[in-house]
């Protein structure tokens, strides 16, 4: 399994480490290019990208022997940036795609954005989390909600 992950700081930095000792290949994505280099070079992540185009292209280049995996894309970013990141997101993905909104979101935005993403083709599951720094080493409390293809599909993630 391959996700994309935007958003690197402390708390999507520490989600990367858990799945990839989960076995989850992690590619990210942040602004702060620097900073991303620095949790590549650190082990943290699989890889990192300069675009969120780059990282898409990074997370539809997988192998598979059954069928075409659908695209993951986790949003680890302030709930007030989830709306832009979305807009700039969703003209690069396909149909099947799934994003994983973990920004905290009023859960009026979650359904309204679902709707929307549905229209298009793409899953999109509400996943509220919380553990803050310590998630690394305990886990994080995570409130997944979304349809049950999409949400079985990203298991292993949660």
């Amino acid at each position: 399994m391959k996700v994309g992950i935007i958003g690197l700081g402390r708390m999507g930095e520490g989600m990367s480490r858990r799945m990839m000792k989960a076995g989850i290949e992690v590619w990210g994505y942040r602004r702060n290019y620097q900073k991303a280099e620095e949790a590549f070079e650190k082990g943290y992540v699989s890889g990192v990208t300069t675009t969120i185009e780059n990282l898409v292209t990074q997370v539809h280049q997988q192998d598979t022997q059954v069928g075409k995996c659908p695209g993951i894309f986790q949003l680890v970013i302030p709930a007030e940036l989830v709306e832009e990141t979305l807009d700039e997101l969703l003209p690069l993905l396909g149909d099947g795609d799934i994003i994983i909104d973990h920004g905290n979101s009023n859960f009026k935005d979650s359904r309204r954005r679902a709707e929307r993403l549905s229209k298009l083709g793409i899953q999109f599951i509400d996943c509220g989390t919380s553990g803050g720094v310590y998630g690394l080493e305990r886990g994080y409390c995570l409130m997944v909600g979304g349809a049950t293809g999409a949400v079985s599909v990203c298991a292993p993630i949660f």
